[in-house]
């Protein structure tokens, strides 16, 4: 497994000119100042965020996370920033973690808030990104991720046997005075548009994955795309995406025409009322 899971992550860093060797795993290490080698530009129209978490070994790479910035909606290219997070600052993993952090999606993760799991998130490793989402400058704001599957896991073997593509990110921000705010969550991936900006704030699109929302529903994949635009001092649900590009072979296998358009109809539906149900956990975010 490791060994197709290093021809996978080396065939991808190639592609994407990483050269990132060496690694230290070590909670000191995770703790290490988030400074950035490079920054990201400030002009852009689409900003996609990624990371990868290979399974803790000496002989893998360590977890690392590009941005890709397109400059307009033409731009199907992008200017790629490979390795560009970097380990999480103590204080800002500090600030993520405090329960006086403002975080109006915590009824939506509520996994990652129990005692236990609070305790292992102050030992994780996490990566995070500075970068530019509002018009006002006094602000900062990163894109942290961390990998759900290596660090709460039940089975303490799991971070050293599996690799993870599609790990939990958080956008937070630093307020002049000091004052910390979650301002998005997700799974899987995360873009920011200039689209739709809003009070001088950028749009944000976070995925929920059914098989992390819902594990113990028959329903284990896919999900949907949520877009998210400023309001009121805060971001708001602006539109919801059911999305089944992993569902193929258990859903739709060998299926065209009508006969998959009802195979996929009857899976939106069911994905429809499981995400629609999560929302409606938490009032503070619809």
């Amino acid at each position: 497994m490791e060994d197709e899971y290093l021809m996978l992550f080396h065939t991808k860093a190639l592609a994407l000119g990483l050269l990132a060797f060496g690694c230290c795993f070590s909670p000191s290490s995770f703790a290490a100042p988030d400074a950035q080698t490079s920054k990201l530009e400030t002009s852009w129209y689409k900003a996609f965020f990624e990371t990868q978490f290979p399974p803790i070994s000496a002989t893998l790479p360590p977890a690392n996370g590009s941005v890709v910035l397109y400059k307009n909606k033409t731009d199907l290219v992008g200017l790629s920033y490979p390795a560009i997070f970097k380990p999480i600052s103590r204080e800002l993993r500090a600030a993520l973690l405090a329960p006086t952090t403002t975080n109006p999606f915590t009824p939506l993760f509520p996994a990652l808030h129990t005692p236990e799991s609070l305790k292992k998130l102050n030992q994780c490793q996490m990566l995070s990104v500075k970068f530019e989402l509002d018009d006002k400058n006094p602000t900062t704001e990163w894109v942290v991720a961390f990998s759900q599957k290596q660090c709460l896991s039940a089975d303490a073997s799991e971070a050293l046997r599996s690799g993870d593509t599609e790990p939990h990110y958080w956008v937070i921000q630093k307020a002049p005075d000091n004052n910390y705010r979650v301002l998005a969550e997700g799974d899987g991936n995360i873009y920011i548009t200039n689209q739709q900006k809003e009070q001088g704030y950028k749009e944000i699109r976070t995925l929920v994955l059914l098989k992390h929302a819902f594990p113990n529903n028959a329903l284990q994949c896919g999900g949907a795309e949520l877009t998210w635009r400023y309001r009121n001092k805060g971001y708001y649900l602006a539109d919801t995406e059911v999305m089944a590009q992993d569902c193929q072979p258990l859903y739709f296998p060998e299926l065209t025409g009508q006969a998959w358009q009802n195979a996929y109809d009857e899976y939106k539906r069911r994905a429809t009322v499981l995400v629609d149900q999560w929302i409606n956990t938490a009032s503070s975010v619809r």
